[in-house]
């Protein structure tokens, strides 16, 4: 099992686009996924509101530069002053720096380092006509008395062909403020016998039989793994591959939904999944 790493995901992005030239495209909605699965089907029971931040660089007079300018775009929700420990949860995701991997722990300090990174491609590629895009959006996806999982989708485009989508679950446990890990949920040597049921599901999503080659994805060694990028559910445990993690940037995000019926054994009694398993 393998964990993910905004940095590895920035590192592929720049791989790709190293000679940082090309059109900024700042419609991040066409690139990320929208899961749209009814196990994540809930009743919110904390309260709170959605938040925006925006700032950007100052533009150019000059038309021929009028893309010449960086933004930092970012929506997400605000609960109330008796779950700051939830507030402080969203700050910590909104101000982790995808290309960097380093927490600012403020979205306005994380923009601030986004501008500076700008100025300076500015200096080093004069004649790119490209600008800087970082667009973050925050939403609750479950929630219950003893849970809340947030969605944390991103989008950052620093010049080049295209920019970098990522998604990204957060799962958290109200009662004792703390991230649920797999760990946390699932019995002691879990993980084979997990990932021996996600495959076979993969393999079947895919239309592959059980042993058909796994070549024609980014696995290593072609083996099949599963990342740490999961969302609980009502119905199962969703997984998500981000782009360039298993496939190519084309391909988009690739889902990977475990049913509980089909890891029954796997569930840690009392856990805090456990009450939705049905006999």
């Amino acid at each position: 099992m393998k964990n993910i790493i905004i940095p590895a995901l920035a590192l592929a992005f720049l791989a790709c686009n190293n000679n940082k030239t090309g059109q900024q495209n700042t419609d991040s909605s066409s690139q990320i996924n929208e899961n749209t699965l009814t196990a994540f089907s809930s009743t919110d029971t904390l309260p709170y509101q959605i938040k925006d931040f925006y700032r950007e660089t100052a533009r150019s007079k000059n038309p021929a530069d009028s893309s010449k300018y960086a933004y930092v775009k970012a929506s997400y929700p605000k609960f109330g002053a008796d779950q700051d420990f939830l507030n402080r949860k969203i700050t910590s995701l909104l101000s982790a720096e995808p290309w960097t991997g380093k927490n600012q722990h403020s979205l306005m300090k994380a923009s601030e380092s986004f501008f500076k990174d700008f100025e300076t491609f500015k200096k080093e590629v004069p004649e790119s006509p490209a600008g800087y895009a970082w667009e973050q959006s925050i939403t609750v996806k479950f929630q219950d008395t003893n849970l809340i999982v947030f969605a944390s989708e991103s989008y950052v485009y620093t010049g080049g062909a295209h920019g970098m989508p990522s998604l990204l679950y957060s799962n958290f446990d109200l009662k004792n403020e703390k991230d649920i890990k797999l760990e946390d949920i699932l019995i002691k040597d879990y993980k084979k016998p997990l990932t021996r049921v996600a495959e076979s599901i993969f393999r079947k999503n895919e239309g592959l039989s059980q042993t058909d080659s796994l070549e024609n994805y980014f696995f290593e060694n072609k083996v099949f793994y599963l990342n740490d990028n999961f969302a609980v559910t009502q119905k199962g445990l969703l997984f998500t591959y981000n782009v360039y993690e298993i496939k190519s940037y084309a391909e988009g995000m690739t889902d990977l939904f475990i049913p509980y019926q089909k890891i029954k054994g796997l569930v840690k009694p009392n856990s805090i999944i456990s009450k939705y398993i049905t006999p």
